[in-house]
This record gives structure tokens, sequence and C-alpha cells, in this order.
């Protein structure tokens, strides 16, 4: 699966190579990530399953030389017509990722687990089959802590630390917030589309689950919260026939 011609990019030290079909983008250019999604490709690794909540999505807790790692196998395409479209306007996410991750990292931000490597067999600016390993984040999800009001002062500004970078969760539920020896960090990022409409998800969602204001007053805040009320009232009519 290796040796073949890259560019490296300045950002993050972000190395992009064509293995096999694969956009392959690597972070420092060592080769020893790549040599991990190679090695465990070809069946060389142990693993464990993790939880992924989809039969398109896997995801495996793997160790490489007493360190451990993330990695991660998608096949999920979102066949709604919105997806699509959005797909198609910003390309592939994890090749965008892998550069805004590193570029938010060298700000400073260490809320957010870093990525190593991506892989991404592309077809129509649609990303088929990706590849992606992460680092592991050792703690506690806040899922399974019973009392959360220690914690809300931090977790709204884990939030607003990714939105200073142009990051957002998008799925900012209790099971991604980590407790860690060093504070809280947020992991399983998914805010594809339009970042905006990203951002305010997360501060619609940390007012559900958290009841935490964020301070936005955007259009695409105001958007969303018009989204949001006009799928309860749908709901709610299709119950009542």
């Amino acid at each position: 699966m290796l040796d073949t011609t890259f560019t490296i990019n300045a950002i993050g030290n972000i190395v992009r190579r064509e293995i096999n079909g694969f956009h392959v983008y690597e972070k420092s250019g060592c080769g020893t990530y790549v040599q991990i999604l190679a090695d465990f490709h070809q069946g060389k690794i142990g693993y464990k399953l993790l939880n992924s909540g989809s039969k398109e999505r896997k995801v495996y807790l793997v160790e490489v030389n007493g360190t451990k790692y993330v990695l991660k196998r998608e096949r999920e395409l979102d066949p709604r017509l919105e997806k699509r479209i959005s797909r198609f306007i910003y390309g592939p996410y994890y090749s965008r990722l892998i550069y805004r991750v590193a570029e938010a990292r060298k700000q400073g931000c260490t809320r957010i687990a870093d990525i190593y490597a991506v892989a991404e067999k592309v077809r129509h600016r649609e990303a088929v089959e990706t590849y992606i390993l992460s680092e592991y984040i050792e703690g506690t999800p806040l899922a399974e802590l019973r009392d959360l009001s220690p914690y809300k002062a931090e977790i709204k500004a884990c939030v607003e630390e990714l939105h200073h970078h142009r990051l957002a969760s998008n799925d900012i539920h209790p099971g991604n917030i980590i407790f860690t020896d060093n504070g809280l960090r947020i992991i399983d990022l998914s805010d594809k589309g339009h970042q905006g409409i990203c951002q305010a998800n997360d501060a619609y969602a940390l007012k559900r689950f958290y009841n935490i204001e964020l301070d936005i007053h955007t259009l695409a805040y105001q958007l969303v919260g018009m989204r949001n009320k006009f799928r309860v009232w749908s709901r709610k009519m299709r119950s009542r026939s």
C-alpha cells in the first residue's frame, strides 16, 4: 500500500500521497501513520471494535508500540438530496478536517483529538470509502457521569474554543465529550457543510443537553431554530394522522 509520489502541504506538515486509488493525507510525513493504515488493512494489527451506531461505519481501537489510536472506516453516504448537494459543494470531509485540526492545534487548541492520517477513495467529489487514524482520548464520557452540573462552565468554554478556531462538533451529545486528567476534550467532530449552521447546531444541543446558553445571534442560528420548530410541528402532525 506504500511507496508512491507525494507532495508536502505546509499547513501542519501534512503529506499528500496517491496510494492504490486512495488520496492519503498524513501528518508529519514520517510514514508511520500510513504504515499503521496499511498494516490494519492487511490484517496485521489486532483491534477492539467500538460502538459506532451504523453498520456502514466501523470504529476500532488499535495499539501499536504501546500507543493507542482510534481507527475509523466509513462507507456511509447519506442519501438525502440536501446532504448530497452539500457533499458536492464542499467535497470530501475528512481530508479537509485534517488540515483544519492541524491549524487549530498549531494555534493552541488542544480540546480536540488530533488526526494523524486520512485515506479517501473519491468519486464525483464524494468520498465513498474513508479511513481515519486519530488520537485516542483516555477518559470518561460525560454520558457515564450522573451529575454534569460541575462541568457546565468548562463544557461551554470547550465549545466556544472550538468555534473560535472555526470548528464545531455538530453532534455535541454527552458521549462525545470526554473527561480527562487534563480537562474536557471533544471527540468525533462531524461539522460537514456550512460552518455557521454546524455551530448553531452546537448551540441548540448545549441548550438541550446541558441547559447552557451560548452568546450566538447569527442568521444561521435563527434559521436552525426555525428548522427545529418546523421539525417538532411536523412530528406532531404525523403522530395525529
